[in-house]
């Protein structure tokens, strides 16, 4: 009986000892990318989430066959490619480059080609901002 109590104890130590490496190995590969910064969780979310590593935000100018033309927000332009493996979405659901329009905000996260174009991974279809000059219901008090 004793014998059992001893193993179960010493497979318990030894899970205990492995997860404690693999979570110091992630610790160590963290810092090794991260350099120093104080913020470790900005360098997992770069080396994992946004592996593509380019995007932008702008303004749909033009779209002509698999390229998409974006005005970004200062000012100068940026070519977006699309090919198959792009995800179009708006309002979280599916679209494809024709339910695109002019003058939609979209954000798009890809990776840099030799002509500096996006090879598009992921393309975001913004909501319109609601207009600012709405105005604000009084409220008149019932005697």
């Amino acid at each position: 009986m004793a014998n059992k109590w001893l193993r179960i104890v010493l497979i318990g130590i030894a899970v205990v000892l492995v997860l404690c490496l693999c979570l110091g190995a992630g610790l160590y590969v963290v810092r090794l990318h991260n350099r120093g910064s104080v913020r470790p969780a900005e360098s997992l979310r770069r080396m994992f989430f946004l592996r593509a590593g380019h995007g932008a935000i702008g303004t749909v100018q033009g779209i002509a066959n698999q390229t998409i033309s974006i005005q970004l927000r200062d000012g100068s332009s940026q070519t977006v490619v699309v090919n198959k493996d792009t995800r179009i979405e708006k309002n979280r659901k599916a679209i494809t480059t024709a339910d695109l329009e002019l003058n939609d905000q979209i954000t798009v996260l890809g990776s840099p080609d030799q002509q500096g174009q996006i090879i598009a991974r992921w393309i975001r279809v913004l909501s319109p901002n609601p207009p600012t000059d709405q105005v604000t219901p009084t409220v008149t008090p019932v005697p």
